[in-house]
């Protein structure tokens, strides 16, 4: 009798400690789940139309030339923006060739499988960039500032 009390015993500890496990398991995936950060919004560098013209009372005209400015000023961007691009793609290229150099062709492919793979997770945990934006939604934000 006293043997089945002890084995009795020991199977409720194994099973509350099992069950403690799982409940704990549940719990840190479920609170895991809640408090990861979520990806950043794009903050805009410069307050909108609509800031401006509240926190500094704009008159209609000094609107008008301000959404003037911001139009060229996009315009100018745009252009440095794909100089720029253009520019550290060459440098990529320039590196890529200068590895190949010293890898194999085995490293090479290799290589090349790791870029695409660490690409493809920087695109999917990025916040999404002005140029991402489809073009309608790009002239809507022009014509919010425009506004």
């Amino acid at each position: 009798m006293n043997n089945k009390y002890k084995l009795i015993i020991a199977l409720s500890l194994i099973v509350v400690f099992a069950l403690g496990v799982a409940v704990g398991v549940l719990v840190d995936r479920n609170y895991q789940k809640k408090i990861k950060p979520k990806p950043a919004q794009r903050q805009e560098p410069f307050p909108t139309m609509e800031v401006l013209k509240k926190e500094l009372q704009l008159t209609d005209e000094q609107e008008a030339q301000i959404r003037d400015i911001f139009k060229r000023s996009e315009e100018r961007f745009e252009v440095f923006r794909k100089e720029v691009h253009g520019r550290l793609k060459e440098l990529r290229d320039q590196l890529k060739t200068e590895m190949d150099r010293v890898l194999t062709p085995e490293q090479q492919k290799k290589m090349q499988e790791l870029m695409e793979r660490y690409m493809r997770q920087q695109r999917r945990d990025a916040p999404p960039r002005r140029e991402d934006k489809p073009q309608d939604e790009k002239e809507q934000n022009l014509k919010k500032k425009g506004e």
